[in-house]
């Protein structure tokens, strides 16, 4: 049997160094290919029509990218002085983020969980970000009250999603068949407000329920 393709791999990061720490180690794991690495708006649209990236890390300090006929997975290289950006790329359905100081082990688990089409919650990154979501008001109020409002299993559901957790392990942990999971993570998802899961994985560090 042949082995799968590996994992096509985009690097669209301003900071040169930190460009090429994330290249270097994606590129020497094991079924990961990185098919570009770039530093400006216009060379990451230009290799993301070229090349066809299954995942792209994306600093969000660089233009939106534009629609494309086969979007890839993207996941937002978090920086702490543009915290707006990532939130709204989160919003806009990224499939999640990360720190760039991300360990090796980390960021090749978040790339394959990517490209599987997870959404990806990176629990140091999270953390980082809580505080800049905390001054938010409104609306992300009211969905951080909804918590307490979740049955048991729901909360436990919920716990997953903050760590990081994909549906199969939350299944496991919880001794729960995978598509139980999959329809409790939908309801969660819903019943808090949240655009999708990461935006729920947020709130679940936020208010305390995840270490």
């Amino acid at each position: 049997m042949l082995p799968p393709p590996p994992v096509r791999v985009m690097v669209a990061e301003r900071d040169p160094g930190v460009r090429d720490r994330l290249s270097g180690i994606l590129g020497e794991a094991d079924g990961i290919e990185v098919v570009g690495s770039v530093g400006d708006a216009t060379a990451t649209r230009a290799t993301l029509r070229r090349r066809l990236p299954d995942v792209v890390l994306l600093d969000p300090r660089l233009a939106p990218l534009e629609p494309v006929s086969r979007r890839p997975a993207v996941v937002v290289l978090a920086t702490f002085d543009s915290e707006a950006g990532i939130l709204r790329a989160l919003r806009d359905g990224a499939a999640g983020f990360l720190l760039r100081s991300a360990r090796r082990n980390e960021l090749i688990k978040v790339v394959r969980l990517a490209a599987d089409g997870h959404v990806v919650l990176s629990p140091d990154a999270s953390r980082r970000l809580v505080s800049a979501a905390t001054r938010l008001s409104g609306p992300r109020d009211e969905r951080l009250a909804r918590v307490d409002l979740l049955s048991e299993r729901e909360r436990e559901v919920l716990v997953g999603i903050g760590s990081a957790l994909t549906n199969a392990e939350i299944a496991t942990r919880l001794e729960q068949p995978e598509p139980v999971v999959r329809t409790l993570v939908t309801q969660v998802v819903k019943k808090l407000g949240c655009a999708h899961r990461t935006e729920a994985g947020l709130l679940a560090i936020e208010r305390g329920l995840c270490r």
